[in-house]
């Protein structure tokens, strides 16, 4: 009998909900980061990419499956 071959296993696909969700905390992140910035005009790219960087690592490093953790470190 032949084992089992194992799926590799893809990132989860994000539900709309939890894109939404998502959008909705790297909205305020990147307010917040403006606000800390002293409301400064201009940077609004800048605290948008921050603050989606820092949700979107901060997600998948709770949401990404154990398998892919360890496959992932050499």
């Amino acid at each position: 009998m032949k084992p089992a071959r194992k799926k590799a296993r893809r990132q989860p696909s994000l539900p709309e909900g939890d894109l939404t969700a998502l959008e909705l905390r790297v909205a305020k992140r990147a307010d917040m980061l403006w606000r800390s910035a002293g409301y400064c005009r201009g940077r609004d790219l800048i605290h948008w990419l921050q603050a989606e960087s820092e949700v979107l690592d901060r997600y998948f490093l709770f949401e990404r499956p154990m398998e892919a953790e360890m496959a992932a470190d050499p």
